[in-house]
């Protein structure tokens, strides 16, 4: 049975919701050789890589869903996903140039907390602070939760 590109998309979003990564990454493999030039391919490659920890190929699949999104919406989500890979590969200024990009444009809690964990790795305590205001004024409850957690170590 071949699948469209609808298809994927709600088979490989079903399989990340269960947690069901190595299918994720399987068929999103599949997405990817069928579709090359969809945006949407190159994410859910992406998101399913990172969560088996391939972050090589997880950063390089989320670049290239960035470069095809055609929305800010894809872009941000594209950026994160790529920021996330390149702070577990310790890109940390990497990371945070390409989520500084995404800042300019539209905020959200998501960004807000990998710009905090980037400034503090980068050891910027004032761009920290200022991403942890951010998230304060987003989600008070978010933001008190990553200075306790990040306290802690």
């Amino acid at each position: 049975m071949e699948l469209h590109r609808s298809g994927y998309i709600s088979q490989i979003a079903a399989y990340i919701r269960n947690k069901s990564y190595e299918k994720a990454y399987d068929l999103a493999k599949e997405f990817v050789e069928k579709f090359p030039d969809e945006m949407a391919a190159h994410f859910f490659l992406s998101e399913s890589a990172f969560w088996l920890s391939k972050y090589e190929e997880a950063a390089l699949e989320g670049s290239k869903a960035f470069n095809k999104s055609a929305t800010h919406d894809d872009m941000l989500a594209s950026a994160i996903i790529t920021g996330s890979a390149y702070y577990e590969l310790k890109q940390y200024a990497r990371g945070f140039g390409l989520l500084k990009l995404m800042e300019r444009r539209k905020t959200n809690e998501s960004l807000e907390r990998l710009l905090f964990l980037f400034s503090m790795a980068l050891n910027d305590q004032r761009e920290a602070a200022a991403h942890l205001n951010e998230l304060y004024r987003l989600n008070q409850k978010a933001a008190e939760d990553l200075a306790i957690r990040y306290l802690k170590g």
